[in-house]
């Protein structure tokens, strides 16, 4: 990690900032974690710091950690720049707590399962068995305590048909699309599941829009 991020990040004013947020003892730990994170990625230690700090603070605000292990929010290098990307368990995340949900998951579907939308309800069912280990799509789903419940279903050419024409950082040989295909794949169906239907706090659902 550069001298310049390490100052940068551990200024005073930067500690404010998350202390405000978060509280001084969290504070503390959540900045360790984006160094971390930043000490690992020699993509981002080539970001200019205050990209990083705005990311970091955007997920902060979310509650959500950009450790990677973690998997929630990832910092994402894109020329000079840091980008935030909403891990799909992080979306998972952010819907539970607005405590509107019976249940909310994304899974892969493997070749041979055959996905049938009825027609009137909207909603998925799976028939059939799998031929292979092989993930021909994911089917996101979710039933929210009053009883409405929504599902989606995309196949990975359709999900990567969709990130070609709306993520600008598709082609980035270090964005998430090529260093966490997998995690991406799963997220872009849920992530317009959620968007098109689902329940998110009005922060959350703002910062989502500007993911990706």
């Amino acid at each position: 990690m550069t001298n310049d991020i390490k100052v940068y990040i551990r200024s005073d004013e930067i500690k404010a900032r998350f202390a405000e947020i978060m509280g001084d003892r969290d504070a503390a730990a959540y900045i360790s974690s984006v160094m971390l994170a930043v000490a690992n990625n020699e993509g981002l230690q080539k970001c200019t710091p205050k990209s990083i700090v705005i990311c970091a603070l955007r997920a902060a605000t979310m509650r959500l950690s950009c450790d990677p292990a973690m998997k929630q929010a990832l910092l994402v290098p894109f020329k000079d720049k840091a980008n935030l990307i909403i891990h799909y368990k992080g979306m998972i995340d952010m819907a539970i707590r607005t405590n509107k949900y019976r249940y909310i998951n994304v899974y892969p579907i493997e070749e041979g399962i055959i996905v049938t939308e009825n027609p009137y309800s909207g909603l998925h069912s799976l028939s059939g068995r799998a031929t292979s280990k092989k993930v021909a799509g994911h089917l996101a789903a979710f039933e929210m305590l009053n009883g409405f419940g929504k599902t989606l279903y995309m196949t990975l050419e359709e999900i990567h048909q969709h990130a070609q024409k709306y993520s600008k950082s598709y082609l980035n040989p270090d964005g998430a699309w090529k260093t966490n295909t997998a995690s991406m794949e799963r997220k872009t169906p849920l992530r317009i599941l959620l968007q098109n239907w689902g329940y998110l706090d009005h922060y959350d659902a703002a910062v989502m829009r500007e993911d990706d």
